[in-house]
């Protein structure tokens, strides 16, 4: 039977596979399907078509086929054909985690068998596995994103494939990271951030004690108000995609909310040098209270109470007590507004409570006497009186910042006081600064604007974070705070002052930000046909975002840190223009723009149609690009090389050389000079000749055509190539596309006619020509110096002459043909090459499609790093410009505390430090694509801070011990320097020093520095005092009169000014003076009394003494006879007589030593 031919699959499923044929000629008794692992198919004889079932998904069957006739054994021949089932769908696929950037997916392995899975996601490239697999992790996703996968199984060629399964999931959206305050009320907390990467549906802002704020998906800062004042509150903020059930992982901080102010403060004189002060509670929370005194002996100190005793003050100064709560210790501390009283206090007289326009004035009551009436009179403008008989008066309706003179007197029964009374000075506290506005920002500085306050000031301070305090004249009514920098948030604290400048008024504050530094030398670093990309060094200070405005297009809006941008869905060949500022604060502050215009790149163009005009010219005509271009640029490649623009759509191209092969290039181009930008050329190959021409010679492939000899019919034509591989071609048309060829080949064409079955001699030609050679493919970077970059890629399929590569700024490197890898060299460190690499064939005018990559060469390390300057909390470092470019410099700081910066300028100021620390700086460059240099490393120690608050702890003859607290920050040691007689230095470990073998009664200065492990100094800190006399010795009496004592005693050892005596009678001083010898007649003393007599030696400006050497002597005493005559007529009468002379002698002669001796001598009667 004629056998089945022609047989065809007309389905297939997982577990059948359906045949089709036409019925055979002539007959036959049945047909007969053998299944490779089946049991045999049987079909009566008029079938045309079968299914084979129960078949095993994915697998490979083979089908034979014949015809039966007779009792069927004779058999035609047999037809074999092959295929697989379709493999089983993946069924029950799960998803088994998920990360911000990876979905990982697992099933169970299906039925039967399958050559691979295959799983498609949208927006990302397809993932092949093999065929065992049952889990799979599709990554490189973006954060936050709905992603939709579909996998399915492949058999044979993995060109039949199952069902697909499809499911749906969002990536994890990327997690808010550098969360920080920017700024902190008493009833709020604003925080900012910069937007994660990648998408999400909302933000959840979760705060302790509150309920969960939300947040719309673009936002970068939130205010949670409501806040209690003075509690601490932990922030816990994460992102949220999908249906907000998949959520990023969480970050926290925590800060305490601004204390209140303290409420009604009444003060209390408790005596001339000391005050008692006591205040309400504020609203809210505090930890502690913060105490302030602000006058000649400024003193601050930390209470719990709601109360405190101020002592150690100066009677007749005027001080301002300021109070503020404070929770929270170290960064987390929070110091609220505070509440200033003025006060002055004097030995009768006292101003307890000093405001703008009031003081409240108290006195002490003379004793033992009664109906009395005071009289204050104030001096000053406008002067005032006051009469009362209360001890307290309350005057109003004073001028700010007035100086007042205040006298009080008193009366007592119409009687005026005489040595009553008393006169203090005193300042009411000036009017506060109010209606502050500013009236102009700049990127260095801010202008402030106010009207001048009422009444009376001496100058103006204005407190600016992170700046020293502006000091300015009364009558300033504006001030410009320069040296900021772009794009901070600074806080201005204004008041005015007056009188010594420790009478400040109630403080004003302010914020705002600086403008941000413009982006400047923004420059584009590629372009496509549909995207530019522009990059630009970070500009100095600090931003809250970039945006990038582009004709025709919606705002871009950048991270802070972000230093390049590529704006994409443009159009080919348009003129865009790129707008850039940087915003900060709520993004209503914004920099100067910096604008840059740029062409996209032109589309290629389509469907080139190649006509040969003669031997010598070829008309060569296309489809315009996608987008806009100006012209078209033409490139002939050969003999005579040409180059010429045109605006149609088509050209003619003469001058050509017949049997010479021909490269044309053609490229839209748009604008002009540069901004000239010249798309992706497309090539075309040609060689013209008398007869035979090739119209269009690619990798594999060549179009010939030939004239037709004339006045001949019947003609067929026969072409052979000569070449790997060789080929022939028979037809009667005079065209032939040559297929399957080698790249880069040489072949050599001969075509031949015949007519009527005989050869047409003389006609015919033969032609030479290469095939155009394979491109350079996945070409990668080996490896990448200062000076060089390694390229590698596989050899491509065929042949070529050389390669050429094209690097900006260079010669073209020409390699040999086996070459896989090539070594750039002689580059400039820092800068971005493009390499444009391409095979060449024949005579080198016959060349590939190029291939391009671009790459950084690593930037020159930074070297010579020099310490400019170094403080106690910075240090300065300064480099030399390195070779070549970079695009910023990275500063890592290892120490307490870490720090890392990213800056554009050569030297750094590193600020912040802790005194003493040794910190060490890693400094490398970077460049556009993240390359780094080689680093360079120093360290140095941060000068130790001043010791300060020494104490002169105990002087003796022959020592000095000095104590100090502990200055801040570290230190290895304490230098000591000794100036004097004689002069000593020290090296101490610990916080006091006893300096000894000092010469008595010397003046001594001592200087303490703290030293750092490196022997950095601080400033020195000066300290002086005498050391203490010796005593004097063999102090003796020499000479005793009635009314003198004479001394005389050996010199102290040291150095003596002087001797202070002491006399003392009855444990009371009676006389005090000072001698320069050794010796002293002491007179004016009374007969007969004891005396105690002390000298100490003296030393420097006689406020130095020496220990007391003591003794005692006693008067020569006298006596006296008086005669008294008297009457008396009673004894009683006598005595009083006898009490009256005791008494009116002990009144006379208060200071002597007299004993009356009545005798009587005498009886009248």
């Amino acid at each position: 039977p004629a056998p089945v031919e022609n047989v065809s699959i007309q389905s297939i499923t997982t577990s059948s596979i359906s045949l089709i044929w036409p019925i055979p000629a002539g007959n036959r008794s049945s047909y007969e399907i053998q299944v490779s692992g089946t049991s045999a198919l049987i079909l009566t004889s008029g079938t045309k078509n079968a299914t084979v079932g129960d078949l095993i998904p994915g697998n490979l069957y083979t089908l034979t086929i014949f015809a039966k006739a007779g009792n069927d054994s004779i058999t035609s021949d047999a037809t074999t054909l092959y295929s697989y089932t379709v493999p089983a769908p993946v069924e029950n696929v799960s998803i088994q985690s998920i990360t911000t950037s990876s979905i990982s997916l697992i099933w169970p392995i299906p039925a039967g068998n399958r050559s691979s899975y295959e799983i498609q996601v949208s927006g990302a490239s397809a993932l092949i596995l093999n065929s065992d697999t049952k889990n799979a992790t599709v990554d490189g996703l973006i954060p936050g994103n709905l992603y939709t996968l579909t996998i399915f199984t492949k058999a044979g060629n993995d060109s039949i494939t199952s069902d697909g399964t499809t499911l749906s999931s969002y990536t994890v959206p990327a997690p808010v990271e550098n969360v920080s305050i920017e700024s902190i009320t008493t009833s709020s907390i604003s925080l900012v951030w910069p937007i994660p990467a990648g998408n999400r549906s909302s933000y959840e802002l979760q705060v302790s004690g509150t309920s969960p704020l939300n947040l719309t998906p673009n936002t970068k800062n939130a205010l949670v108000g409501d806040l209690i004042p003075g509690n601490l509150y932990t922030f816990t903020i994460f992102a949220k995609a999908g249906n907000e059930s998949i959520i990023s992982d969480r970050r926290t901080l925590s800060s305490y909310t601004v204390p209140a102010r303290v409420n009604n403060i009444i003060a209390f004189k408790e005596n001339n040098n000391s005050l008692k002060v006591s205040w309400s509670p504020p609203e809210g929370n505090k930890s502690a209270y913060q105490i302030d005194v602000l006058g000649d002996h400024p003193q601050q100190f930390n209470v719990t109470a709601e109360s405190v005793i101020i002592t150690n003050l100066t009677s007749n100064f005027q001080y301002t007590v300021r109070i503020s709560a404070v929770v929270g210790e170290y960064d987390q501390r929070r110091q609220g507004s505070s509440t200033d009283i003025s006060v002055l206090l004097s030995d009768i007289l006292s101003a307890t409570n000093i405001t703008i326009t009031s003081v409240n004035l108290v006195w002490i009551q003379p004793q033992n006497l009664e109906d009395i009436s005071y009289n204050i009179t104030g001096f000053g403008d406008p002067s005032f009186n006051w009469s009362g008989s209360t001890e307290e008066a309350l005057i109003e309706n004073l001028t700010p910042g007035n100086l007042y003179v205040i006298h009080l007197s008193a009366t007592s029964n119409n009687t005026v006081l005489y040595g009553y009374g008393e006169q203090i000075s005193l300042y009411t506290i000036p009017a506060p600064v109010e209606n502050v506005s500013i009236e102009s920002i700049t990127t260095s500085s801010i202008s402030l604007i106010w009207p001048i306050p009422a009444g009376n000031r001496s100058s103006y301070e204005i407190q600016v974070s992170g700046t020293s305090p502006l000091y300015l004249t009364p009558d300033t009514k504006n001030a410009t705070v320069g040296g900021l920098i772009p794009g901070n948030l600074y806080t201005f604290t204004i008041f005015a002052k007056t009188g010594n400048d420790s009478i400040i008024s109630d403080r004003t504050t302010l914020s705002s930000y600086t403008v941000p530094a413009p982006v400047e030398n923004v420059s584009i670093e590629t372009i496509t046909t549909s995207s530019i990309s522009l990059i630009w060094p970070i500009p100095a200070g600090n931003r809250s975002s970039y945006e990038i405005q582009v004709s025709g297009t919606s705002p871009l809006n950048l991270t802070p840190d972000t230093k390049k941008a590529t704006v994409g869905g443009l159009i080919p060949g348009n003129l865009y223009t790129f707008t850039i500022f940087t915003k900060t604060g709520n993004d209503s502050i914004i920099s100067n723009a910096t604008t840059v215009s740029s062409y996209t790149v032109p589309a290629r163009v389509n469907n080139i149609i190649v006509f040969k005009e003669n031997n010598n010219s070829l008309k060569v005509s296309w489809s315009p690009p996608e987008g806009n271009k100006s012209a078209y640029q033409i490139y002939v490649l050969g003999d005579h090389p040409q180059q010429f623009n045109v605006t149609a759509e088509s050209v003619i191209i003469t001058n050509l050389t017949s049997n010479f092969q021909y490269t044309v290039r053609i490229s839209a181009v748009v604008g002009e000079y540069d901004q000239r930008r010249q798309g992706s050329s497309t090539d075309i190959s040609v060689l013209l000749s008398d007869i035979l021409s090739a119209t269009n010679i690619t990798i594999t492939s060549v179009n010939l055509v030939w004239f037709q000899p004339q006045n001949i019919e019947d003609i067929s034509y026969n072409i052979t190539g000569f070449g790997d591989p060789s080929f022939n071609w028979s037809g009667s048309t005079e065209e032939a596309l040559i297929e399957n060829l080698t790249p880069g080949n040489l072949y050599v064409i001969h075509l031949s006619a015949t007519a009527n079955n005989t050869v047409l001699y003389g006609y015919g030609e033969q032609i030479s020509l290469y095939t155009i050679p394979a491109p350079v493919e996945n070409v990668s970077i080996q490896s990448i110096t200062t000076s060089s970059i390694s390229l590698i890629w596989p050899i491509p399929a065929g042949n070529r002459s050389s390669y050429e590569i094209q690097v900006s700024g260079t010669s073209p490197l020409m390699l040999t043909p086996d070459t896989k890898s090539t070594t750039v060299g002689g580059l400039k460190p820092g800068n971005l090459y493009t390499f444009t690499i391409f095979t060449k064939a024949g005579n080198d005018s016959i060349i590939s499609d190029r291939t391009t990559l671009s790459s950084y060469t690593v930037p020159a390390s930074v070297e010579n790093v020099t310490i400019e300057n170094i403080t106690t909390n910075s240090i300065s470092l300064r480099w030399p410009t390195p070779d070549g470019n970079r695009s910023s410099y990275e500063i890592q700081v290892s120490g307490d505390p870490s720090r890392n910066f990213t800056l554009h300028s050569k030297n750094v100021t590193v600020d912040g430090l802790v005194p003493g620390n040794l910190y060490t700086f890693n400094i490398f460059a970077k460049t556009g694509d993240e390359l780094i240099s080689d680093m360079t490393t120093l360290s140095t120690y941060a000068v130790p801070a001043t010791v300060e608050n020494i104490t002169v702890n105990n002087i003796t003859s022959s020592s000095i011990y000095l104590t100090w607290p502990i200055p801040e920050g570290n230190r290895s040691s304490y230098e000591i320097q000794v100036s004097g007689t004689p002069s000593v230095n020290l090296t101490v470990y610990s916080e006091s020093v006893l300096v000894g073998n000092l010469v008595p009664g010397n003046f001594y200065l001592v200087t303490i520095f703290a030293k750092s492990g490196n022997g950095l100094f601080s400033s020195g800190t000066d300290v002086s005092a005498y050391t203490e006399p010796e005593c004097v010795k063999n102090f003796k009496v020499t000479n005793i009169t009635l009314h003198s004592v004479a001394l005389n005693w050996m010199a102290a050892t040291g150095n003596i000014t002087s001797y202070f005596i002491e006399v003392y009678r009855n444990a009371n001083i009676y006389k005090q003076f000072n001698e320069e010898s050794e010796s002293v007649l002491i007179g004016d003393l009374y007969a007969g009394i004891q005396y105690t007599f002390i000298v100490c030696a003296m030393a420097g400006d006689n406020t130095v003494k020496g220990c007391r050497t003591e003794i005692s002597a006693v008067t020569h005493s006298s006596s006296v006879t008086l005669a008294l005559v008297y009457y008396a007529t009673d004894g009683q009468r006598e005595q009083n007589i006898m009490a009256q002379m005791n008494k009116l002698v002990s009144e006379r002669f208060p200071n002597q030593n007299i004993t009356a001796v009545w005798k009587q001598e005498k009886r009248i009667l």
